[in-house]
């Protein structure tokens, strides 16, 4: 790469591919939930995510801030950041809570998958989690999510390192 043909503005190239991206949606990991308060204010916490058939599934206590401001605006965001891997997306957030239709058949999945009883169900902790994710006041946020922007530090790492060679010759 000559130093004329740098382009370090231009980062399109140091997208994640596709097996990268499904690597971080489908891995078990935590991400970071964003939603906005009624001032209009950005807000955003690192929670456990399921990606299931296209959509994103965290939890928390009914009692936190982001469920009415949820309820009242439910344009979110979510970026997951992991090894060297980001991707951002935003979409619309729907609260499910005790008593709404499907509730007991999403929480069953959902509980099962996100306190691993579907790999290690015979595991004491692993099925304590899930009764204790179980409890009466506990929602779960179901989010339709388009993907925005996916970054590979390491492709960009390698192109920091060739634009800076080529500077330098």
């Amino acid at each position: 790469m000559a130093a004329d043909q740098v382009d370090y503005e231009d980062l399109t190239s140091m997208r994640l591919d596709e097996d990268a991206l499904n690597e971080l949606l489908h891995g078990r990991g935590e991400c970071i939930f964003n939603w906005t308060t009624k001032e209009g204010y950005p807000v955003g916490v690192v929670v456990a995510f399921i990606y299931h058939e296209g959509k994103f599934f965290t939890t928390c206590a009914e009692r936190r801030k982001r469920v009415p401001a949820l309820r009242a605006r439910p344009q979110s965001g979510i970026v997951i950041n992991a090894g060297g891997k980001t991707a951002s997306f935003k979409g619309d957030s729907i609260v499910h809570a005790p008593g709404d239709p499907g509730w007991e058949e999403l929480k069953t999945w959902f509980y099962h998958r996100l306190s691993r009883l579907d790999v290690m169900p015979d595991d004491p902790y692993t099925q304590a989690f899930a009764k204790f994710l179980d409890s009466p006041h506990r929602v779960i946020i179901e989010t339709d999510a388009r993907l925005v922007v996916a970054f590979d530090t390491a492709k960009f790492h390698a192109f920091t390192l060739e634009a800076m060679q080529a500077m330098a010759d």
